[in-house]
């Protein structure tokens, strides 16, 4: 039991961090954040930070997958009581692209000032692909069942939208589209996914 406890006080202290640390990063930009200034803010000294963590670049990451988190648990609470396949997957695009603002770290540092760290940004982006490969490959799997989709390879077809859903969050970004501008965007993205390009 105390072990539980140790473990319990432990995470507690490495999740206050990350959220100090999110605040810090979006408040003074990913290059400007020292870690003395992560530390200052969430009263730690920077031997706990170093305890808990490598590097900035490790923290960063943390906060990322945090928002990422925030940002899966929003799209779920939008689509789970969706019965239709192919709803669920137009709800599920929208509300991915429109949520991107929330994730203010990840947001910033794609529009601002990792744009020259592309690598960097494009690794922590890697991280979170995979999973929403497997999210959008069960949607297609569960329309192929209900057969309102036609998918010779659903594996290929779910990398394929996940690939063409993360190269437009670049220009989308930089651009700094407003949400109605963003909405018009996906909706002609949907038309292609669902009706193709070649006239019938």
């Amino acid at each position: 039991m105390g072990n539980n406890l140790q473990n319990t006080g432990r995470d507690e202290v490495r999740e206050q961090i990350v959220q100090t640390a999110r605040l810090v990063f979006a408040r003074y930009g990913y290059k400007k954040t020292a870690l003395e200034d992560i530390a200052r803010e969430a009263k730690k000294g920077k031997s706990t930070i170093y305890y808990y963590f490598k590097s900035k670049d490790d923290i960063f990451k943390a906060v990322i997958d945090a928002e990422a988190e925030i940002r899966v648990n929003t799209i779920d609470a939008e689509i789970s009581g969706i019965a239709d396949p192919v709803q669920k997957l137009k709800i599920y695009i929208y509300i991915r692209m429109l949520t991107l603002k929330m994730v203010v770290n990840y947001y910033e540092a794609i529009k601002n000032d990792l744009l020259d760290h592309l690598y960097f940004v494009n690794n922590l982006r890697k991280d979170h692909l995979e999973a929403e490969v497997k999210r959008v490959y069960e949607m297609l799997e569960e329309g192929i069942e209900n057969e309102v989709f036609r998918i010779q390879n659903p594996e290929l077809t779910a990398r394929t939208i996940v690939t063409a859903l993360h190269g437009f969050e670049v220009p989308l970004i930089v651009k700094n589209l407003s949400d109605d501008d963003i909405q018009k965007s996906v909706d002609d993205m949907m038309n292609i996914l669902f009706y193709g390009i070649v006239a019938k």
